[in-house]
C-alpha cells in the first residue's frame, strides 16, 4: 500500500489497474488535493489491502487479468460490510452493453481514459460527498431508532408498573383468590416459555412476551370486579361472561393499551376479553383457532386447570393428574393443542393450590 502526504482524516481512495502508469498518475492527482490513496495491481492484491483498511471510494480498471473490474464489483457490492462503498470505473467503454453490465454490477460512475485532472477530482468529490451524507444518514436513523426504542421501552417498563399496581389492588379486594391469580400468572409464563423452542412461535413469542404475560395473566379476571351481580348469579353464564371479558378489555384498554404494538398492556386486555373463548368457537367471544390471541389461549389452559385442581365452593377439588385429563379431554375442542402438548410436557412443573 502507497500513502501520499495528505492531511488528517482525509478521504482514503482505493486505486486498483494493472497497469502501473495509471495508478500513479490517479494517485499523483488525488494525493495533491488531500486525498489519502491505497494502490493494488490486482485485485487479490486490492482484496488484501482492504482486509487491513476499508477505503471510502474505489477506482479500479475494468479489464485486468485474473479477476476483472465487473467480477470484483459484484464481490463487493454482495458483502454487506463493502456494498455501499462507492465503485467508479477508470476505463474506455466502447459499447452500450459495456456501460450497462458495469452499472448493473454497481458501479456509479466512469473516469474515462487519459485522464483529466479536474474531472477525476469532480467526479470523486461528488461520490464521496453522496457517500458521506448516505452513512450520515444512516447514522442519524440507527440514532433515532435507538431512540424510539429507547422511548418504547420506558413506556413498558411503566404500563407493566401500571399493571403490578392494579395486581396489588385486586388481590387486596380478593385475597382468597389472590394465590389463584398467581398459579395463573406463573403457570402462564411457563407454557410460553415451552411454546418460545417450537419453531412455529419463536418469532411470536419473544422474552418480552415471556415476562409480559406472566404479568398480564394475574389480571385475567378483572372484569370480575367490575361486573355488579346478584351474590347467587351463575359465573358461568353466557352472560355473566360476557360481561366480564367486555368490562376487564374495556378498563385495561382504557389505561392506554394499543392493538398495533403487542406490549404487556395489549397482552392483558386480549387476554381478560378473549380467555374464555374456545379453540373450536363455541366461547365468547365466538372467535375459533388461531383468531383467538396466543396469550388468550396460553391463559385459557393455565386458569382451567388451575380452577379444576383447586378446592371450590363445598367440592372437592380434581388432584393434578385428574386435571390433566380433563385439559386433555377437550384439545381441540376447548384448547388449542399445541398449547395443550406443552402443558403435558411441563405439567408436573406448573403450580396449584
Amino acid at each position: 500500500m502507497e500513502t501520499g502526504n495528505s492531511k488528517k482524516n482525509a478521504p482514503t481512495i482505493l486505486i486498483v489497474d494493472d497497469i502501473s502508469v495509471n495508478v500513479t498518475i490517479l494517485e499523483n492527482i488525488l494525493t495533491h488535493e488531500g486525498y489519502e490513496a491505497m494502490t493494488a495491481l490486482s485485485v487479490q492484491e486490492a482484496l488484501e489491502l482492504m482486509k487491513q483498511s476499508l477505503p471510502d471510494l474505489i477506482l479500479s480498471d475494468l479489464s485486468m487479468p485474473e479477476i476483472d473490474g465487473l467480477e470484483f464489483c459484484r464481490m463487493l457490492k454482495s458483502d454487506q460490510v463493502t456494498r455501499d462503498i462507492p465503485f467508479i470505473f477508470i476505463t474506455v467503454l466502447n459499447t452500450s452493453k459495456e456501460k450497462e453490465e458495469a452499472f448493473t454490477a454497481g458501479a456509479v460512475d466512469f473516469i474515462p481514459k487519459p485522464f483529466d485532472n479536474v474531472e477525476v477530482l469532480m467526479r470523486v468529490s461528488n461520490h464521496l460527498g453522496s457517500y458521506r451524507l448516505q452513512q450520515e444518514m444512516a447514522d442519524y436513523n440507527r440514532m433515532m431508532h435507538k431512540l424510539v426504542e429507547d422511548q418504547k421501552n420506558q413506556l413498558e417498563r411503566e404500563h407493566t408498573n401500571v399493571l403490578k399496581a392494579l395486581s396489588r389492588i385486586v388481590k387486596k379486594l380478593d385475597p382468597d383468590g389472590g394465590t389463584h391469580r398467581s398459579n395463573v400468572g406463573y403457570n402462564c409464563n411457563l407454557l410460553a416459555q415451552g411454546l418460545q423452542f417450537s419453531p412455529a412461535y419463536e418469532d411470536e413469542i419473544t422474552d418480552e412476551f415471556v415476562e409480559a404475560i406472566g404479568v398480564a395473566a394475574r389480571l385475567h379476571d378483572i372484569g370480575s370486579f367490575l361486573v355488579q351481580e346478584e351474590a347467587d348469579s351463575d359465573r358461568e353464564s353466557p352472560e355473566y361472561i360476557k360481561k366480564c371479558a367486555e368490562e376487564g378489555s374495556s378498563v385495561i384498554e382504557a389505561f392506554g393499551a394499543d392493538q398495533e404494538h403487542k406490549g404487556a398492556l395489549e397482552i392483558t386486555r386480549c387476554i381478560a376479553r378473549y380467555h374464555h373463548a374456545h379453540w373450536d368457537g363455541s366461547g365468547y367471544p365466538a372467535v375459533s383457532g388461531n383468531q383467538i390471541p396466543l396469550e388468550a389461549r396460553i391463559a385459557a389452559v393455565a386458569n382451567d386447570y388451575d380452577t379444576l385442581t383447586a378446592p371450590g365452593q363445598g367440592g372437592t377439588a380434581l388432584t393434578p393428574e385428574q386435571g390433566q385429563e380433563r385439559i386433555n379431554e377437550k384439545s381441540g375442542v376447548y384448547y388449542d393443542p399445541d398449547v395443550v402438548e406443552v402443558f403435558n410436557k411441563l405439567r408436573s412443573r406448573m403450580r396449584t393450590n
